[in-house]
């Protein structure tokens, strides 16, 4: 190895820890959440004004995901205004989406979910049903639904900035790292050589590190988004109830049994009992909850399908 390579191999390397580290910097000074203790003595009677499951989920998770969007169109079940049915065979597991022939009027929905559900009025065919298959056409309002809940979590203060913006940011950053890479192991290390008398390992090796720090930055990005002290506290509140509802959920017998117990004061009725339960990512338990209820009884209480709508969104 010529004095030239160890150059450019020191520098290139020393670049790409840089890079890779700027991402974790950038997390400890800024992404880590304020320390808040989470423990069940800090349960609040009930959550803040228009504080709904969708709205928990992103608080709780620093950011939305599908969960936020099963959470909404649950929240939307539990008022009556939408209602899951399940499809039969070939298409199996799967369930649409369809508008309730009696929606209650003068009903108070906080603005997300209002223009959510405006949006699937507005998609909705003249059949008043959207099939599984085509739920695709409903991307738009779910992206329009999740960027109005990130923005909303940072203007009540319980986010310092928009989740999907920041984690944006940084996932660019991570695909400039790895093409840069790219190009230095796939173009410019089988031109070197020559008069120049730089190695193509060498520069092979410089890439494959930029490659290594973009894979870095790109992992790192979703942990970016951090609370404010509000939105910590507020969120160990959330996990405390999460356990509590989790441990009622595994002593019941039916879901109706659950809304007695009252492991959430708020919530009076099954299905925003399920929507609580899959904004806290209780899927699982309240899916294997309904199997054994349904059969205990077949006195229902939660919208047609449900269980197969979590193999959708």
């Amino acid at each position: 190895m010529t004095g030239i390579d160890i150059v450019v191999l020191s520098v290139g390397l020393a670049m790409d820890l840089g890079l890779a580290a700027l991402p974790l910097l950038a997390w400890i000074r800024h992404g880590r959440d304020p320390y808040f203790t989470d423990d069940d003595s800090v349960l609040m009677p009930s959550p803040p004004a228009d504080f709904t499951p969708a709205l928990a989920s992103v608080v709780m998770h620093g950011s939305s995901s599908r969960r936020t969007i099963s959470a909404g169109l649950m929240d939307l079940a539990s008022k009556n205004l939408v209602a899951f049915r399940a499809e039969p065979f070939p298409v199996g597991h799967r369930a649409g989406l369809a508008l309730t022939p009696h929606r209650p009027r003068h009903l108070h929905v906080p603005a997300p979910e209002a223009a959510l559900y405006a949006a699937i009025t507005a998609a909705m065919p003249r059949s008043g049903y959207i099939p599984a298959i085509l739920l695709a056409s409903l991307n738009d309002a779910f992206r329009a639904f999740t960027s109005s809940l990130d923005k909303l979590a940072v203007d009540r203060g319980w986010l310092h900035t928009r989740p999907g913006v920041l984690i944006h940011k940084w996932r660019i950053l991570a695909g400039v790292e790895a093409l840069s890479g790219v190009l230095l192991v796939g173009w410019i290390a089988p031109l070197a050589g020559g008069p120049t008398g730089l190695s193509p390992l060498s520069v092979a090796l410089v890439g494959l590190g930029a490659i290594v720090a973009g894979a870095v930055t790109f992992l790192a990005s979703g942990s970016m988004p951090a609370r404010t002290p509000e939105g910590a506290s507020l969120a160990a509140m959330l996990n405390a109830y999460r356990r509590t509802l989790k441990a009622t959920i595994a002593q019941a017998a039916t879901i109706e049994q659950v809304v007695v117990m009252a492991p959430l004061p708020w919530v009076g009725d099954a299905t925003s009992e399920i929507a609580w339960a899959v904004a806290f990512g209780l899927d699982r338990e309240i899916d294997s909850l309904l199997s054994q209820s349904l059969e205990v009884s077949m006195s229902g209480g939660w919208p047609t399908g449900i269980r197969d709508w979590f193999s959708i969104i």
